[in-house]
């Protein structure tokens, strides 16, 4: 009779999170915040800002880009163009952050994380929530070319 192993899941941390990416060919840039406990740690990829945060039973992927449209001008044209994307995609959401002088386009993974990942699932959803974070970014900025 033979036992097949089955690898044990563990938590994840910020730590893994940055070792899976380092095997990924990717250094992340880990917040080193001892007296908050921080697990934020953020790269760029492919010309986007992405950050990588574990937060409780999640991991959040997120990458914020910054259009050229001020705040002020009211035009819903980004906030139409997440809409589209995400009536049709459900991998990741867009959303507009307009707390800024800019309009703000945030794409966004989560990422449950609660009863640990073993190091093959971290890998699989930390490549996958990267790809879908990007696409959704594509895929927003080409709507809202095609609204403005």
């Amino acid at each position: 009779m033979t036992t097949d192993v089955v690898p044990t899941p563990t938590p994840v941390t910020i730590d893994r999170v940055a070792m899976i990416m380092k095997e990924f060919g990717i250094d992340l840039a880990v917040a080193n915040d001892q007296g908050s406990g921080s697990q934020v740690a953020t790269a760029n990829l492919n010309g986007h800002h992405v950050l990588f945060a574990v937060i409780g039973s999640v991991l959040i992927i997120r990458s914020d880009r910054q259009t050229e449209m001020a705040t002020a001008d009211g035009n819903p044209a980004w906030h139409l163009a997440c809409n589209q994307v995400n009536c049709f995609n459900f991998a990741a959401k867009a959303v507009v952050v307009d707390r800024a002088e800019k309009i703000v386009v945030r794409a966004e993974k989560d990422v449950p994380i609660a009863a640990g990942l073993n190091d093959v699932q971290l890998s699989v959803m930390l490549k996958n929530g990267i790809d879908n974070v990007l696409a959704i970014q594509d895929s927003v900025a080409q709507a809202g070319e095609s609204l403005a």
